[in-house]
């Protein structure tokens, strides 16, 4: 019986078939896996930093539509405007309320304008901006437009003046965004295709965008390109937040992560070019497909000479073999050098919950050497109660394959090696190696992320000047207090502090001066008062006290006389000494009002009684009061 005979020629083509196969597959997947790295990073720091410009833009805005209402609500802006609605005003009433708006300009406005029940302008105060480049409406309750000119945005806002139930005029209201405008200026460091845009739609198709940190003009666009795919922005503009690899309005491939502005109707997106994005992974491709295509032409050479002389075909074999792996150890180094390099800390560890890897970003995170910690359990870098209770965790994930962590990410405490706690972002994954088990987690501080959140909400609810409650968390706490009152028939009381003379001192010796008599006059208020009670910020020089129980009403008669005498004391400012005093109006709970509204306009009156009877004292709320009048 004959043998079959292979002829070599099919053995060396399915050879050179298998070797081309493998060297394609090999090169696309090193391709894919360095591609989808750095998408993941990219698209990470996109968002992470999209989502800090984007809170960061409706702090500013929330501030603006509150102050705004603020002067809307004012009780001395409602009478005098009640007062000239009616007949028979007198100059005197505009002259009052034209000093009024004036003082709130110095409070961050760039103007007011106030307006009666028939829509007549009353009193102005500042500039309004004049042929804005961009208006966009904003989707809130009131009239309230995005204006843009000259690199500057500006809130504008109509806020109906109510007294009750009835709309008794309207206010006006103009205030610069320094903040929002400082987002879109171009800065050293950044790539150099990134891009952030603020758009609003225009219709139903069509958006109108500011000028980008890009592109420097205003500019009308489809939400969609001709093709019909949405643009990034149009996926903002319709409420939703996340990110898309799509072309732009400029046709060009990008990645893009996007969210919409509250309920605004503003949308934001930021984006970089994803050739920039590609970059590196093509410059590592120059010198690597060389190599490839080098390899491969060479390994086809030898199984072209197949059949020479065996020993000749091994000692060839073994010199490709040995400056392949050269090229792989090279390789594997350099892939060690990027992951010693990266920011995220990276810790591996057994099943048994012993540290086996433990990068240089980790040693920074936890302050430890790694010598210090391969080999020892993990719950070396938690603290209590999870560093008790870790190793029985993981052995009940063992056994039971039953987790809540895996796979996510989420934010824990964690401990530096000085005993430090501090608030950390973790994602945990399982993977098999060898048969064995094995834990890594990649982790992030967040402490400076924290931070900025923390410092985000202390702006939103003190007063940037003086560092005191401003009028929004006063009424908050205001509520808290009512609240209380009514459950234990306690007492309670509301101050509210008009400076005397500060107007005149801020006018001669300047902003600056006045700024620092103010801080200077929350500092004392503070130590005046007791730990439980509340001062805070109402705007320009007011402020309101609340008292937060008092044994008898008349009690609150004697902080306030604490309160002048206080005040009363010289200032030194600057190397000067001032002089300044305070009217003082007081309101108590129940006999002066059932909720905060009614306490806080109630007070005002008292304090504008105060004024009448000469400054520089104090007077409770009656019902008899008259309301104040102008000049008061």
């Amino acid at each position: 019986m004959q043998r079959s005979k292979i002829n070599p020629k099919y053995i060396i083509a399915i050879a050179r078939a298998i070797l081309i196969a493998m060297t394609v597959s090999a090169g696309v997947m090193v391709f894919y896996i360095m591609k989808n790295h750095a998408e993941n990073l990219l698209i990470n720091s996109l968002q992470s930093s999209l989502e800090n410009h984007a809170s960061l833009a409706m702090t500013e805005l929330r501030q603006g539509f509150e102050k705004t209402t603020m002067v809307a609500t004012r009780p001395f802006i409602i009478q005098q405007i009640e007062l000239l609605n009616s007949p028979g005003h007198h100059d005197a009433d505009v002259a009052a309320l034209q000093k009024g708006v004036q003082s709130f300009v110095s409070t961050g406005f760039s103007a007011i304008a106030l307006f009666d029940r028939r829509g007549h302008e009353i009193v102005r105060a500042g500039h309004f901006l004049q042929r804005p480049e961009l208006e966009a409406p904003l989707h809130v309750p009131d009239q309230t437009q995005l204006l843009y000119k000259g690199g500057r945005f500006f809130l504008r806002m109509s806020v109906s003046i109510v007294d009750g139930k009835h709309v008794i005029g309207s206010a006006l209201t103009e205030k610069p965004l320094p903040t929002l405008g400082s987002m879109f200026v171009r800065r050293k460091g950044l790539h150099t295709t990134s891009d952030l845009a603020l758009c609003a739609s225009s219709g139903k198709d069509m958006m109108r965008c500011f000028p980008t940190t890009l592109m420097h003009n205003i500019f009308n666009l489809p939400r969609t390109s001709s093709q019909g795919s949405p643009f990034p922005m149009d996926y903002a503009l319709d409420g939703k937040t996340g990110f898309i690899i799509s072309q732009d309005y400029r046709h060009q491939q990008v990645v893009a992560a996007y969210r919409p502005l509250g309920d605004s109707g503003l949308g934001m997106v930021l984006k970089i070019d994803s050739s920039e994005l590609y970059a590196p992974i093509w410059g590592q491709l120059y010198y690597l497909l060389p190599l490839m295509l080098g390899l491969l032409g060479a390994a086809l050479l030898s199984l072209r000479w197949l059949l020479a002389p065996l020993v000749n075909a091994l000692a060839h074999s073994e010199r490709k073999a040995r400056a392949t792996n050269a090229r792989l150890r090279d390789s594997e180094n350099r892939v060690r050098l990027l992951l010693d390099n990266v920011d995220e800390g990276i810790v591996s560890i057994a099943a048994n919950g012993d540290i086996e890897l433990f990068n240089p970003a980790a040693e920074r995170i936890f302050k430890y050497d790694v010598a210090e910690v391969i080999g020892k359990n993990v719950s070396l870098l938690m603290p209590e109660p999870s560093a008790s209770e870790h190793n029985r965790y993981l052995e009940h994930y063992l056994q039971t394959e039953e987790a809540h962590v895996i796979g996510t990410t989420r934010e824990v405490q964690a401990r530096r090696s000085d005993g430090q706690i501090f608030p950390m972002e973790i994602r945990i994954s399982e993977f098999s190696l060898n048969g064995e088990r094995k834990f890594i987690g990649i982790m992030h501080d967040i402490t400076e992320r924290k931070a900025a959140e923390a410092e985000i909400n202390h702006l939103a609810q003190y007063d940037a000047l003086t560092d005191l409650p401003n009028r929004r968390l006063v009424q908050d706490r205001m509520q808290q207090t009512l609240a209380r009152a009514r459950r234990t028939q306690a007492q309670f009381a509301v101050m509210f502090i008009d400076l005397d003379r500060f107007k005149s001192i801020n006018d001669e010796l300047g902003h600056d001066t006045g700024d620092q008599l103010l801080q200077a006059v929350a500092q004392r208020l503070k130590t005046t008062l007791r730990g439980e009670d509340t001062v805070g910020r109402q705007g320009g020089d007011e402020f309101i006290v609340l008292l937060a129980w008092l044994n008898a009403i008349q009690d609150a008669a004697l902080v306030a006389r604490k309160i002048l005498d206080a005040l009363a004391e010289p200032f030194l400012i600057n190397g000067l000494v001032l002089h300044i005093g305070a009217s003082i109006g007081i309101a108590a709970y129940p006999q002066d009002g059932d909720d905060v509204e009614t306490l806080l306009k109630n007070s005002d009156t008292a304090m504008y009684v105060a004024k009448e009877a000469g400054r520089g004292t104090y007077r409770f709320f009656s019902q008899a009061t008259p309301s104040p009048r102008a000049g008061s």
